[in-house]
């Protein structure tokens, strides 16, 4: 495991050094994971099988939580219409017409068996979970940020378009018993057993987070930054646990759990100075932080432990730059780990391929999502014009450089959105947990491999043709190329903190760099809205 996971990372960065446009990341650590299990399939005495269960309870939590804490929020709440009504209403919308072509496409061909309707609509629930990092890791690319319109659309809906899948899946798998009759009753059941457990779910992760703040301040300035840490570890991976133990969808609670935690624990603080990469381009230039800042953190220590539930935060500023490293690392392990495993069991003889079949299930997961976006895209618009007429407030801080409108989704983004419908690891990890057909209960599906296999080939088909012709479209569209990325507040915290201890050692050497940072930010800021005026450069010029 470790092998196959060094190599993922080598061809994850000979893929970056090498610009290779065409092959997505998240693809290249299947074709390492395939080339794993060739390789394990002739050797003698060696058993392995898809662990379904280490999936979901080991790999994911950290993935889901670290989206969960890194997504910026108040851009998520500037496009909380279209986020929301693409990750509920469009999984719903997506899981039925995705149903609907299968069921009826397989039922137009003699020569491959008929999907039934309940197993159609089990695959349309898996299939709808969206998993778009290699979209994301092109946008990255390109130099856009979590303040991106398209960026954020992307990460936000595939942040809760996953617990939205998965608690319709399991919704829609007790239908699969002999004895059961779809009638009201049966369907009020399914429906009010969805309500619940996203409701419960939802409530176990907004109390866990709330119980974490809580405890968070009561503990300030009591723990040592490393307890502090892992403290906050254990509190973040608590409410999965919990729902995991009584059947609900620990993926909703674990995100509203780390949407909490990153409101009042980590803090929205950075989100309250006026600029972020240039206050730490000025530390590292002049050997101090954002003087206004720091002014105003000495000035209100006893006001952040008297009030729980304050945007200050409660961590330390050390343990605050440690966990958000710890986070990222974890969670790209756990991301280059997923796609490796998925690799290493795509191909499994276990598997029943069908090419029309095949061909029918890509069709439908395609076509469902292209039906799905342009019909609910039109509607979030309505609605967001709507709501500005009413002036929608926000409970976040206000900073300066907010900008109170809300986004229209036009059909550029809408393309966008289409080819960032990737499926990956989570649609392969339900279909494991289909139940095969038990002739003594009657109770599960006698056709799980054939969704397997369809499984498998709708995640090769968007993962390498539709997340590889990305950067293509986005090109064709107008969206810049942008090889310089931003660098991230994760990857320049620990320069800052070395640099605060010694502030004047480094200077001259950090300012060929500095001044790289900022053209490359620079660009990248003002690629959507023109180019920097000449007072801006001319400032940032002297600075420099």
């Amino acid at each position: 495991i470790v092998f196959v996971i060094t190599v993922c990372g080598m061809v994850k960065s000979i893929i970056r050094f090498f610009n290779i446009r065409w092959l997505p990341e998240a693809g290249g650590c299947i074709l390492v994971g395939v080339m794993g299990y060739l390789i394990l399939q002739n050797m003698p005495h060696v058993q392995f099988a898809f662990d379904g269960d280490m999936f979901l309870r080991i790999m994911v939590p950290p993935i889901v939580f670290e989206a969960a804490v890194k997504i910026n929020k108040r851009s998520f709440h500037r496009h909380i219409i279209p986020i929301t009504i693409y990750a509920i209403v469009g999984t719903l919308v997506s899981t039925t017409f995705t149903a609907f072509i299968l069921h009826k496409g397989s039922m137009s061909f003699n020569w491959c068996t008929t999907i039934p309707l309940r197993e159609s609509l089990i695959f349309g629930s898996l299939i709808s979970s969206i998993d778009p990092i290699a979209v994301l890791s092109v946008l990255n690319n390109m130099g856009m940020t979590d303040s991106d319109t398209i960026y954020v659309l992307i990460f936000g809906e595939s942040l809760l378009n996953d617990g939205v899948a998965i608690v319709l899946f399991q919704t829609l798998v007790h239908f699969l018993d002999e004895s059961l009759e779809v009638d009201r009753d049966a369907i009020f059941d399914a429906t009010m057993h969805f309500v619940v457990v996203a409701v419960g779910s939802l409530a176990v992760g907004v109390l866990s987070g709330a119980c974490a703040t809580v405890y968070f301040n009561l503990m300030h300035g009591c723990q040592t930054p490393m307890v502090e840490v892992i403290m906050f570890f254990c509190w973040a991976f608590i409410p999965y646990y919990i729902c995991d133990m009584v059947e609900w969808s620990g993926i909703v609670a674990i995100v509203a759990n780390g949407f909490v935690m990153d409101l009042y624990v980590v803090g929205q603080r950075h989100q309250q100075t006026t600029s972020t990469v240039e206050d730490e381009i000025d530390f590292l230039v002049n050997g101090n932080v954002n003087g206004n800042y720091e002014a105003s953190r000495s000035r209100k220590p006893k006001q952040r432990c008297r009030s729980f539930f304050t945007y200050e935060g409660h961590l330390s500023d050390k343990a605050n730059g440690h966990v958000h490293f710890i986070l990222e690392i974890f969670a790209t392990l756990m991301e280059t780990a997923i796609f490796a495993y998925l690799g290493l069991f795509l191909f499994s003889p276990r598997y029943h391929w069908n090419k029309y079949l095949t061909l029918m299930s890509i069709l439908a997961t395609v076509m469902g999502r292209f039906i799905m976006i342009p019909c609910l895209s039109h509607i979030a618009n309505i609605i967001n014009r709507m709501s500005l007429s009413r002036n929608r407030s926000s409970c976040l801080p206000r900073t300066g450089a907010e900008n109170p409108d809300g986004v229209h989704v036009d059909r550029r983004m809408q393309l966008v959105l289409i080819f960032a419908g990737l499926r990956g690891a989570m649609s392969f990890a339900l279909v494991e947990h289909i139940p095969l057909y038990d002739t003594t209960t009657g109770q599960g599906t006698r056709l799980k491999p054939e969704l397997k296999a369809m499984t498998s080939a709708s995640i090769v088909f968007t993962v390498f043709v539709l997340g590889g012709a990305t950067s293509y479209l986005m090109e064709r569209l107008g969206y810049s190329i942008n090889p310089n990325k931003e660098h991230s507040a994760v990857e320049i915290a620990p320069l800052m903190q070395n640099k605060q201890s010694t502030p004047n050692a480094t200077s001259k050497r950090s300012s060929g760099f500095v001044s790289a940072l900022r053209d490359g930010n620079n660009n990248d800021r003002h690629r959507g809205n023109g180019q920097p005026s000449n007072n801006s450069m001319r400032q940032r010029g002297t600075r420099s």
